[in-house]
């Protein structure tokens, strides 16, 4: 399933077709309210689509019933299919190529200076964003740093989360610091707990980022 981009990008009736699309293509047996479920619309809202998708003559209903009913891609709901991943697949290779630019210098004092190995020390929002955008790069986020009790042991967007104590002896290459708000205080933690190559992720008020190294 085609997953949404976040609140800067308010989901399309075209990104609401094509994952309601894909879905059918996937499982043509899904109910209205699983698909309710998955792509985050309420169900009389499925209901709409797939009426006016029977009505274009993308899909095909089968069934007797609600139990029974299934959804069968027509010729012409494939041929949409295609188009709408397409076009899907072309507005994120443009997000990608922007994101790449404003993250180009990180990204390249990374690769210069060899930091394949890393933690990010915060696992709030920027550290999630970070790690979306390393782990897309192939540098090995081995974790995610944290002093809150709620989120050590569990894992943020599929990355552990580590008490500062259970990382002092592991081998790594970086640790960054991945917070504007915290940022000093979380220095002080490291260097209290004995974290050593420590790096500060920053971001200037004229809104450019950068990676800078802690003496």
């Amino acid at each position: 399933m085609y997953q949404e981009l976040g609140s800067f990008f308010n989901p399309s009736p075209e990104m609401r077709e094509l994952s309601i699309l894909k879905a059918i293509a996937e499982n043509p047996s899904i109910s209205q309210e699983r698909l309710s479920r998955e792509i985050g619309i309420v169900p009389s809202m499925v209901h709409r689509y797939l009426d006016d998708f029977e009505k274009r003559g993308l899909i095909k209903k089968t069934g007797e019933n609600r139990r029974t009913m299934s959804y069968v891609l027509q010729g012409e709901g494939r041929n949409r299919l295609q188009y709408l991943t397409v076009a899907y697949l072309s507005d994120v290779a443009k997000i990608y190529a922007q994101s790449r630019s404003v993250f180009g210098e990180v990204l390249d004092f990374i690769g210069i200076n060899g930091l394949d190995r890393v933690y990010l020390y915060g696992a709030g929002i920027v550290g999630k964003m970070l790690s979306t955008i390393l782990l897309f790069e192939r540098i090995e986020v081995l974790g995610f740093i944290d002093d809150s009790a709620l989120k050590k042991g569990k894992e943020v967007s599929g990355v552990p989360v580590f008490d500062p104590d259970q990382v002092i002896e592991t081998d790594y290459d970086a640790v960054i610091v991945a917070s504007f708000a915290h940022a000093s205080s979380i220095i002080s933690r490291a260097e209290e707990k004995g974290l050593r190559r420590l790096y500060v992720f920053e971001i200037s008020e004229n809104g450019s980022v950068s990676l800078k190294k802690h003496d």
